[in-house]
């Protein structure tokens, strides 16, 4: 992977299968939406790509360590983004840094490689839900070049709101 948007003292990295322990620790721990061990095993093997780690440089892979993660999976609809009939594009299903390591960049280099792994697949643009009170989430988006396009109410659980980020890749 390009290193250039990773932090110094951090490594980005495709997952494996001996991650996903760890991914759904930091999934449980700093996101109040989880997911099931099995729909975090469905992404992984269907989008491996797209389904990026970022942990300390020097802690061996799968073996924790871990403190962020990010998973997308390519669909195929109608575009957010441009006039096109149908497009291939990529879905930022959940992404999460551990709190000590936040506001630190691992966050935006999580979504660089994976816009750029998107990409690569031959999406045309990427989306992402994000509850409207999560202003850290919305700022880094917004730097990274998302505009909201809609807003879904209550989306959320708990019956908080949440906007559909898109932009062009």
């Amino acid at each position: 992977m390009d290193t250039e948007a990773v932090p110094n003292g951090y490594l980005v990295r495709r997952a494996t299968r001996g991650d996903l322990r760890e991914v759904i620790r930091l999934n449980r721990e700093n996101l109040p939406e989880n997911y099931s061990d099995e729909f975090f095993e469905e992404v992984l093997e269907s989008n491996p790509l797209t389904f990026l780690v970022a942990q300390r440089e020097g802690d061996a892979e799968g073996k924790g360590g871990l403190v962020g993660y990010i998973m997308c999976r390519v669909e195929i609809g109608f575009p957010l983004v441009g006039r096109s009939p149908l497009v291939k594009k990529g879905h930022v299903i959940s992404v999460a840094v551990e709190e000590g390591h936040r506001r630190r960049g691992v966050g935006n280099a999580l979504m660089v490689e994976a816009m750029k792994a998107l990409r690569s697949r031959g999406c045309s643009e990427v989306y992402l839900e994000v509850r409207v009170g999560n202003d850290p989430a919305i700022s880094l988006y917004r730097r990274l070049g998302f505009r909201v396009s809609r807003r879904i109410p209550g989306y959320y659980r708990d019956g908080e709101d949440a906007y559909v980020m898109a932009r062009s890749l």
